[in-house]
């Protein structure tokens, strides 16, 4: 099972030389990616309730948000081989063929390393002020995925769709790898789709109990449509504080059980996120948990 990182590029540690170190570090210390988040806007009243949290209130570490593309094009300029992920941008938020043309040239910019998390936004909000409505979001995402994909070949491309049109027309530059697609979601007609399209399945950490029915939905999804099986990379939200215990949340050594389990499980990658649940953390905090997860 691989071991990737969540950049600090959420909260109150994000800052480029601090992003930069990171990135730096975590290539150092053999990690296998490095992962952003997406968030657009923090309104004063939000209209939609946070998944997250139980009082549905934004979390303070997602407050200060860097652009995610941007944030792993710097990150890319300052390592070589570690690999760049996004956990996950809101196509909602995005035009495809806008974000085609971004996300291509970071790959080529890093030399093949990028790997495209997609999700659907939650936030009424952010999705209204980007200019976008939650109606048809499963056949918007399709056709999304759809569009991505068929910018990225060699050669020419034309798209007709419902939500989106691409006139016929070449398109460079094309990625330097065949960037994996990975879907965040976890609505049953939405993991169903993800095996249909996607390369990956990227959930956040949930019991075992749970993950595993659903990750049998997707490979059950895959094998209909003649496709191979999705990648499981696992988002986890490191928590040493609290009451409750889920997983990736509570000491060491059960944070430890857990990397244990989900390998065993056949996980194939889990990346840890330092931030998101500790407001408090420091830089030196953040540097003294990255180098002992990699030891584990």
């Amino acid at each position: 099972m691989r071991l990737g990182l969540g950049l600090p590029s959420l909260g109150h540690l994000a800052s480029p030389a601090f992003i930069s170190s990171v990135a730096r570090r975590a290539e150092e210390l053999g990690y296998h990616s490095l992962w952003v988040g997406e968030r657009l806007l923090d309104p004063v009243k939000p209209r939609s309730p946070y998944p997250g949290a139980r009082d549905g209130a934004l979390p303070e570490t997602m407050r200060i948000a860097y652009d995610p593309v941007a944030t792993l094009t710097f990150a890319a300029a300052v390592t070589s081989r570690i690999t760049l992920g996004t956990s996950v941008l809101c196509m909602l938020l995005h035009n495809p063929v806008v974000l085609a043309k971004q996300l291509a040239t970071l790959d080529v910019l890093s030399g093949g390393r990028l790997r495209a998390g997609l999700g659907q936004g939650w936030s009424l909000d952010e999705i209204e002020a980007a200019g976008n409505t939650p109606a048809g979001q499963g056949r918007r995402s399709e056709e999304f995925v759809t569009v991505l994909r068929g910018l990225w070949t060699a050669g020419t491309t034309a798209y007709t769709g419902e939500f989106f049109t691409v006139p016929e027309t070449a398109f460079e530059p094309t990625p330097a790898s065949s960037p994996p697609v990975y879907l965040g979601v976890y609505a049953p007609r939405a993991v169903e789709r993800a095996g249909r399209l996607a390369d990956g399945w990227l959930p956040s950490a949930m019991p075992l109990e749970m993950l595993l029915p659903m990750r049998e939905t997707l490979f059950e999804s895959a094998r209909a449509a003649g496709r191979p099986e999705p990648e499981v990379v696992v988002r986890a939200n490191v928590r040493f504080t609290g009451t409750r215990r889920r997983p990736f949340q509570g000491t060491w050594a059960q944070i430890e059980g857990d990397l244990t389990a989900f390998r065993e499980a056949g996980v194939d990658e889990v990346f840890l996120d330092f931030v998101l649940d500790d407001p408090a953390l420091t830089e030196e905090g953040f540097v003294e948990r990255m180098e002992r997860a990699a030891g584990i």
